[in-house]
């Protein structure tokens, strides 16, 4: 099936910021499949896209992309720089109470596009770090489940799936870390959703907000 266009959030001459639906790649791969960088050419009319950041193919939500290399190298800069706040929610199996802070090590197979997570430094891991808070708790098909925010302070492929299964609560929908099969057939896919981002503009420095409301999917 093929996936929904992306939604224009905001645009100007420098940047434009969309609200990638589930299903559709950031960025292309050797089998051709629909992504956003092609929709951006096609959208832009040119070659050019600075993509700053991506998704996960089934994760919904919120990017942000540069029309011009020099809106890119600065909206790259912000990035490394902790400057682009990027905030996720998600609907967690079990029941998570208190806020926390999760700090791992991860380390991905390439070859597998698998993360493993580890308590403790090991050689070639990097560091992942976020901040998880429950917005919400419900129960569906009798199966406990939690709506969570996430604050990333690192940027890991991966990071939140990976972390929240280390901490005991993988997200509905995600068989490949650990949703047993009743979470799992919550959704058709890990229930993950960008929700909130916020940088400074490129040029002007203003710094510019955006939300968007979870995908019909998730609205549970």
């Amino acid at each position: 099936m093929r996936a929904a266009d992306p939604e224009i959030i905001f645009e100007d001459t420098h940047l434009i910021v969309i609200s990638k639906p589930a299903g559709l790649l950031s960025q292309g791969e050797v089998k051709g499949d629909l992504n956003l960088v092609d929709w951006l050419r096609a959208y832009f009319g040119r070659h050019y896209v600075g993509l700053i950041h991506r998704l996960d193919r089934n994760t919904s939500g919120l990017m942000v992309a540069a029309k011009r290399s020099k809106a890119a190298a600065r909206l790259s800069a912000a990035l490394q720089a902790g400057e682009i706040r990027r905030v996720y929610w998600a609907w967690l199996c079990g029941r998570l109470d208190q806020p926390a802070q999760w700090r791992h090590w991860l380390c991905k197979d390439e070859a597998t596009n698998q993360v493993r997570a580890y308590r403790s430094k090991k050689p070639e891991t990097k560091e992942a770090v976020l901040a998880v808070k429950p917005l919400d708790h419900k129960t569906r098909q009798g199966q406990e489940v939690t709506l969570a925010e996430f604050w990333l302070e690192t940027g890991r492929s991966h990071q939140v799936r990976v972390q929240s299964a280390c901490e005991g609560f993988p997200l509905a929908g995600d068989l490949k870390y650990g949703a047993q099969q009743k979470c799992a057939a919550l959704i058709n896919r890990p229930a993950l959703h960008s929700a909130l981002l916020e940088f400074p503009h490129p040029m002007s420095g203003e710094v510019l907000r955006f939300k968007k409301e979870l995908p019909e999917d998730m609205r549970w």
